[in-house]
């Protein structure tokens, strides 16, 4: 009597649901823990069978392996699987089965214990579908960005994204084998970055730009960046990374910037001669008037211009005139230092800044431009006063001429009554006019001291 007691006080106040099932099906008894988590009264229940509130998915696995018990092929089995509750809706609960046998050792009733899941179930399914969306969109942009998830050594990859097939060319799996594998594709320039950052201990975040060698060998510049995740413990469980492919931003970038250094080129350069024009050359000046006044030594700017130009332009046109600006510059650049600086200041003018040289200076660089040949040649059909001439083929010999250039110059050097680029520019520009005014017919280079 007593262990009836027991027993009956163990089956009503088990903290799971409990029944004894007929080998038919029957519910021959139930807890009031089934009863509450089925949402039926006891009475009713025991008017049941195990298949009128099991779901229609489920009914078949419970019975194969109910049968299976019933044979002796197994002692007990579990399953998941959901119930009918009262209200119509479906309940997810844990069901163990075990059989006992009478004394003859025939079928007597099931042991069904049915243990509350729902909640975890739920959980699993928003679990699901957080991760079915996370999938999608990390796909949706694995074109582009390489998305991974590894443990804190990382010695083991949990997840990789189509990124990185899309982006290194390579399969995934080698990753998985060895993820540090992605290393030894690295640029050999950028290699040593990303492995400090990769085997820093602790390892730390970190934001990256490097270039990668593709399975085919096209060189990519990616945006790596990666956090290390903590749990309540501040330990770190997971380290979550992501590369960018950002060639195109590069490339883009890199367009920029040579567009910026052409517009600073153009800025500072005359357009038909490709010497420095007016504006930079002023520039220079007043930098080198700031260095002088520091004591430095003294700088020397030569003033030039062009004897008759505007006959050239008369007898032989304006591209004759535009290739005897281009020639004269060509000329002029081969006998220059590379320190020191020429310009064309517009028309037939130009300046030469002689830099760290005096008076005497200017003497020696006068007597180079006496020993050289300024003779240019052009072709007189292209352009004669804007129209083409008509008549008979020539010959080459003459279609083209051959005339020299000649020009006047003077030159100043830098003393303390010169503050200002303009100053200076006008100086030079004096001492030129001076031997202007004496210039006949001759050509050459004309001096003034």
């Amino acid at each position: 009597m007593r262990e009836k007691e027991i027993f009956e006080k163990t089956f009503e106040q088990c903290g799971v649901g409990l029944a004894h099932v007929s080998p038919h099906g029957d519910l021959i008894r139930v807890n009031s823990k089934l009863s509450e988590f089925l949402g039926y009264e006891s009475a009713t229940l025991v008017t049941m069978s195990f298949q009128s509130i099991t779901e229609s998915a489920h009914i078949q696995e419970d019975l194969y392996l109910l049968h299976q018990v019933l044979r002796g092929e197994i002692d007990t089995y579990t399953i998941e699987k959901k119930y009918i509750h009262a209200k119509g809706h479906s309940v997810w609960a844990r069901l163990t089965v075990t059989l006992v046998r009478d004394e003859q050792g025939e079928p007597d009733y099931f042991i069904s214990v049915v243990e509350d899941i729902d909640d975890k179930k739920r959980i699993e399914s928003e679990l699901y579908k957080a991760e079915a969306l996370f999938s999608k969109i990390v796909a949706a942009f694995s074109a582009h960005t390489f998305v991974w998830v590894a443990n804190p050594e990382l010695t083991r990859i949990h997840y990789i994204n189509e990124g990185y097939r899309n982006i290194y060319g390579r399969d995934e799996y080698e990753l998985h084998a060895k993820p540090d594998a992605f290393l030894s594709y690295v640029h050999e320039d950028d290699r040593l970055l990303v492995e400090k950052a990769y085997k820093a201990k602790p390892l730390e975040s970190w934001d990256l730009q490097y270039r990668i060698k593709t399975s085919n060998a096209e060189v990519k510049y990616i945006h790596d960046r990666g956090v290390p995740l903590f749990d309540e413990n501040d330990q770190q469980i997971l380290v979550v990374g992501t590369a960018d492919d950002v060639s195109h931003e590069k490339e883009q970038q890199q367009a920029l910037l040579e567009a910026i250094s052409k517009l600073e080129y153009l800025s500072k350069t005359d357009p038909l001669t490709g010497i420095s024009n007016r504006r930079e050359m002023f520039i220079q000046l007043d930098k080198e008037i700031q260095r002088m006044n520091r004591g430095q030594k003294p700088s020397t700017l030569v003033f030039i211009d062009l004897n008759d130009f505007k006959g050239i332009n008369d007898t032989f046109g304006h591209k004759a005139g535009d290739k005897a600006l281009v020639s004269f510059s060509e000329i002029m650049k081969n006998t220059l230092r590379e320190t020191d600086r020429f310009a064309r200041l517009g028309g037939d003018e130009f300046v030469v800044l002689l830099f760290g040289s005096d008076d005497a200076d200017a003497e020696v660089f006068y007597e180079r431009l006496m020993q050289t040949e300024f003779d240019i040649e052009f072709d007189n059909e292209l352009e004669n006063n804007g129209e083409q001439q008509q008549g008979a083929k020539k010959g080459a010999s003459e279609t083209m001429t051959k005339t020299s250039l000649s020009f006047s110059l003077g030159w100043h050097t830098w003393d303390s009554s010169i503050v200002t680029a303009q100053n200076w520019v006008d100086a030079a520009d004096e001492a030129m006019y001076k031997q202007k005014r004496q210039y006949k017919t001759h050509t050459g280079a004309q001096k003034v001291v």
